[in-house]
């Protein structure tokens, strides 16, 4: 049973992964694919993942669309493209007739400098309109909730693992009714008597799928080295909640306007607070240990997925909307992140083509001397290869301390 369950979990955890990282990608490569063929640029190649071609097709204007064996990114790969990261292309041509030639057949890298600056900067900024209306639509879907929690009685959400409650036998979705007799009405009256008790037996009155049951608790104590969450020595039972059914929930709806200002406003404070965490790394006011590789964002969304499909007392409708609900809201905040990279200015990324034409701009038109771009994009390469390093590395020491 155990194998079968790991078996699953596993299933859950690449799947959700692949789910959310292929939209956040898609989303990426197609604005600037949409873009491109707006300024009827000549497109090779639209494909999502890397690797060996597991589905492909061409369409009626001679693009082939194919998804990759490696679900790791995406890529739009042009006409002219000497490779799928468009960092030069096939020959360069120096002859104005020809340029004039290569610009009519839609030659990206002999387009203009407008043009080509359009298509780059479609993709972050498809990734933000994305959020934006991701974000919009759960508010359209899921509504203000304005629940009174403290109506709302002591029904456990969740039980931590070697805590005094998983201990105690306790589950998720059990609803404490009283301690030593004494009425407990809501998740609040829960927590002030627990933490009043460390270390103290305490006779709880369960309620569990509809009947009563004692059990016997002993709320350990908070240590002193938490750097945020109770104080020390406060009694801790090892439980979350309370846990609120959709049934108990009160749920004003909002408008479209409203919506989409609140997606608005979500996307933009996840940008500042992204800039303003790499702001205090790079000053060296923070740490960089919550730089998230591949693992981490396999960790987070199966994490996300196994949540909402393990509801207690929830129906298989009610998972299903809670697991898509939950995994738009996470890609939402993916693709904010993948914008926001993109948009840094390191060659191979988005920002770096953009520094690129920033600076052709700035020489009157003339572009940067192939092998300057050469060096860039090597150094570009070593840095990203680097950053994934780091990221991965975090992510190990994440999910196995020991590692450290």
């Amino acid at each position: 049973m155990d194998v079968l369950q790991s078996i699953q979990t596993v299933l859950i955890y690449a799947a959700s992964f692949v789910v959310v990282l292929s939209v956040v990608v898609f989303v990426h490569e197609f604005g600037h694919f949409q873009v491109a063929r707006w300024r009827k640029v000549a497109i090779d190649t639209f494909s999502i993942g890397f690797g060996k071609t597991l589905v492909g097709w061409r369409d009626r204007q001679g693009v082939e669309w194919k998804i990759g064996a490696l679900p790791l990114g995406g890529y739009v790969k042009f006409a002219d493209d000497a490779d799928a990261m468009s960092t030069a292309p096939r020959e360069v041509i120096n002859d104005p007739a020809v340029l004039a030639e290569a610009r009519r057949k839609g030659l990206f890298h002999a387009q203009s400098l407008t043009t080509r600056s359009l298509v780059v900067a479609a993709g972050p900024t498809t990734n933000f309109i994305f959020s934006i209306f991701a974000f919009a639509l759960l508010a359209l879907l899921v509504g203000r909730d304005t629940t009174d929690v403290s109506t709302i009685p002591a029904r456990i959400g969740g039980v931590a693992q070697g805590g005094a409650a998983a201990a105690a036998g306790m589950q998720p979705g059990d609803i404490v009714r009283s301690i030593n007799g004494v009425t407990i009405p809501n998740f609040e009256a829960l927590r002030a008597r627990v933490g009043a008790s460390a270390n103290t037996p305490l006779l709880l009155g369960i309620e569990r799928d509809g009947q009563p049951l004692q059990i016997t608790v002993t709320p350990t104590s908070a240590p002193s080295n938490l750097q945020q969450g109770p104080r020390a020595g406060q009694g801790l039972l090892g439980v979350n909640g309370p846990l609120v059914l959709q049934s108990e929930r009160q749920v004003e709806p909002y408008g479209v306007t409203e919506a989409i200002s609140m997606g608005a406003q979500n996307t933009w404070g996840i940008i500042a607070q992204t800039g303003a965490y790499i702001g205090a790394v790079f000053s060296g006011r923070e740490s960089g240990n919550q730089i998230a590789g591949p693992l981490g964002i396999i960790n987070v969304s199966g994490q996300v997925a196994t949540s909402a499909l393990d509801l207690p007392q929830a129906t298989v409708g009610e998972r299903a909307r809670m697991l898509g609900l939950a995994l738009l809201n996470l890609a939402a905040v993916l693709s904010v992140a993948v914008g926001f990279v993109n948009l840094l200015p390191i060659p191979i990324l988005d920002g770096g083509h953009l520094l690129f034409y920033g600076i052709e701009a700035a020489r009157g038109g003339k572009p940067i001397p192939p092998v300057a771009q050469e060096w860039a994009y090597r150094a570009g390469f070593a840095v990203m290869g680097s950053l994934f390093l780091f990221a991965t590395w975090n992510d190990i020491t994440r999910l196995f301390p020991g590692a450290q």
